[in-house]
């Protein structure tokens, strides 16, 4: 049974909004560009100015990460490079000079000169009167200092529940920026629940798909050179590999189970996972670009999500579920609540021994018939669709464009 809309309350005065200003979740230079923040300003820049603000991050990188440490300030250090420019899709991209301090004459001085940065952009851009749109918390910080005609707060993911982060300042920052919010779009019906809770209000508007990208990527079922020689059949996984997420213990006794399967892992790992490198039926490749996800994913023959059972995959809602289900992929998932809305087409398993028996079902059992059932529901969850359901949500709070 799916979360109904928040009552109707009385008509309320119309304001507009010339522009968005988006402090988003991740950074646009080095990140998969099928996170909804992203998604949803490629859509909102077809109808105003657009300024994309990378991921002002929630905890500082630490050493003891080992080489993703230095991926993530050398990233950093290029994000900073580029300042504010054109991102390529018809909006700017801004990598303010910031860190994540918040407490003490420097946190005060970090956040003066994060508002002196943003105001002094949105005037270059001439953006008077910008919707802010949150997807991550940290701007809380510089919230109530900025000019806006409305907040729109996104949650896609339950940051008090991140491993090794600071929880209680995460969950203290969400909670600014939600009593702010006219808006709070959630992704899961537990993020919902969790909203209407603490904050009283939220709406249910859960991830999209490019479907016309990962579809024609099914089609045209072009072999990426990397894969030239990896024998089938191959099980994929695309998408960051750490420990708040993947369950590694789970995925190492899994691959372990199957030598005669090829487990192709595309994207970033984190230090714990390094082992899986050694295994002779593994393949890792480096994070690739958005596009050339699509194309990878389109040469697997199963793909998985093994996923921790934590609070954090309680309430999360995978993107790459529906760019699996767009590519016509058999899916094999670890279980999590928001799975349940496309069961018929995935297949759940518990365990390292019934995941790979899974993984042999899912094998067995795949046909022409069954992938394109998973493309047609794939189809009816687009981001147009999402998008048009933003617009009319922030509509009913008299949220408009501005004409």
């Amino acid at each position: 049974m799916g979360v109904r809309s928040e009552s109707k309350s009385a008509p309320v005065a119309v304001r507009r909004f010339d522009s968005i200003l988006c402090f988003g979740d991740s950074d646009w230079w080095y990140h998969n560009r099928g996170h909804a923040d992203m998604q949803f300003m490629r859509r909102f820049a077809k109808r105003c100015r657009v300024l994309y603000v990378n991921s002002l991050g929630v905890r500082s990188p630490s050493v003891s990460e080992g080489r993703m440490f230095f991926r993530r300030v050398t990233r950093k250090l290029g994000s900073l490079a580029r300042f504010c420019r054109d991102g390529g899709e018809g909006f700017d991209v801004l990598s303010p000079l910031f860190a994540p301090i918040f407490d003490g004459p420097t946190g005060a001085v970090v956040r003066t000169a994060l508002r002196w940065q943003l105001v002094s952009v949105l005037r270059w851009l001439r953006m008077r009167r910008p919707l802010i749109w949150v997807a991550c918390p940290t701007a809380a910080c510089v919230l109530d200092r900025l000019p806006g005609v409305g907040v729109v707060h996104q949650l896609s993911d339950c940051y008090g529940a991140l491993q090794g982060g600071p929880a209680a300042a995460a969950t203290q920052m969400e909670h600014r920026v939600a009593n702010r919010a006219d808006l709070v779009v959630c992704s899961s019906e537990k993020l919902v629940e969790r909203a209407r809770k603490l904050y009283g209000k939220g709406e249910y508007v859960d991830h999209g798909v490019d479907f016309d990208l990962f579809d024609a990527a099914a089609r045209a079922r072009s072999l990426p050179p990397e894969l030239t020689a990896v024998p089938h059949p191959i099980v994929g996984f695309f998408g960051n590999i750490d420990g708040n997420t993947v369950d590694r213990v789970l995925l190492d006794e899994v691959i372990r189970l199957r030598p005669q399967y090829r487990f192709v892992l595309v994207g970033s790992m984190t230090h714990e996972f390094d082992a899986l490198k050694q295994l002779a039926n593994v393949v890792a490749i480096p994070r690739q670009p958005y596009q050339r996800v699509a194309q990878f994913g389109a040469t697997f023959d199963v793909c998985i999500m093994p996923w921790l059972q934590n609070e954090w995959i309680e309430h999360c809602n995978p993107v790459k579920l529906k760019e699996y289900l767009a590519l016509g992929k058999p899916v094999v998932s670890t279980p999590f609540p928001e799975l349940r809305r496309a069961d018929s087409l995935c297949i759940e398993a518990v365990g390292a021994e019934a995941f790979a028996v899974a993984i042999d079902r899912a094998l067995q059992e795949d046909n022409e018939t069954c992938r394109e059932k998973r493309r047609a529901w794939a189809a009816q969850n687009t981001w147009d669709a999402k998008f048009r359901q933003v617009v009319e949500l922030l509509k009913a709070r008299g949220i408009e464009f501005y004409v």
